[in-house]
C-alpha cells in the first residue's frame, strides 16, 4: 500500500466511525473485516521486512563436511530471484468490496436525506401549529372527522365518559 493510503488507513478514528454506523450492523462488520485484514498484512509486511535474509554460508562450509552441497545451494540461493505474483483476483476483491461499501453508503445517505426531509416538515407543522387554546371545535372536527360519529354513538347509547380517561387521568375529587 502506498504511504498515502497507509496514511489515511492509519488517521482513521475507527470508535467514532463505528459509533456513527451502528445502526448499519452490514457496513459495520465490513469496515472491521477490512480493518483486521490491512492490520494483518500491515504486520506481516513489517515482519517481512525485519527478518534478516541474509545467509553464512561460510559457517556452514566450516560446519559440515560435504562442502559441495553448501556450494550447489549458495549457487541456487544466488540464482533465485523475486517471483512477480498476479494480484488481479485480490484486487478484485477489493474492487468489490469497494462497490458494496459506495452501494452501501449511497443508500444510507439516501435513507439519511429522507429521514432529514421528514423532520424537517415536521419541524415546520411545529412551527406553523396553532396552539391548544386557540383551537375550536369545528378544527377539531376538521382534523379528524370521525369524531364526530363516535361521539354520536356515545350519546346515543347513554356512555358520557371516555373508556380509560379515569385511569390515564385519575379524578382529584374528594371521596
Amino acid at each position: 500500500m502506498s504511504t498515502t493510503g497507509r496514511k489515511f488507513l492509519t488517521s482513521i478514528n475507527w470508535p467514532v466511525v463505528s459509533s456513527v454506523l451502528s445502526k448499519h450492523t452490514e457496513i459495520t462488520k465490513s469496515l472491521g473485516v477490512f480493518r483486521k485484514g490491512y492490520e494483518e498484512a500491515e504486520r506481516q509486511l513489517v515482519q517481512l521486512k525485519d527478518a534478516d535474509r541474509a545467509i553464512d554460508f561460510a559457517h556452514y562450509r566450516r560446519v559440515l563436511k560435504n562442502t559441495e552441497i553448501v556450494d550447489k545451494l549458495e549457487k541456487m540461493a544466488k540464482a533465485q530471484k523475486a517471483t512477480k505474483v498476479d494480484l488481479a483476483s485480490q484486487l478484485a476483491t477489493i474492487s468489490a468490496f469497494e462497490a458494496k461499501a459506495v452501494a452501501s453508503a449511497e443508500l444510507y445517505v439516501k435513507e439519511t436525506e429522507a429521514n432529514l426531509a421528514d423532520l424537517s416538515e415536521t419541524v415546520t407543522n411545529i412551527e406553523q401549529a396553532r396552539p391548544v387554546t386557540q383551537l375550536t371545535v369545528d378544527d377539531v372536527v376538521k382534523a379528524k372527522p370521525e369524531i364526530v360519529t363516535r361521539t354520536e354513538e356515545m350519546v346515543k347509547n347513554g356512555q358520557f365518559t371516555v373508556d380509560g380517561y379515569d385511569e390515564k387521568f385519575p379524578s382529584l375529587v374528594m371521596i
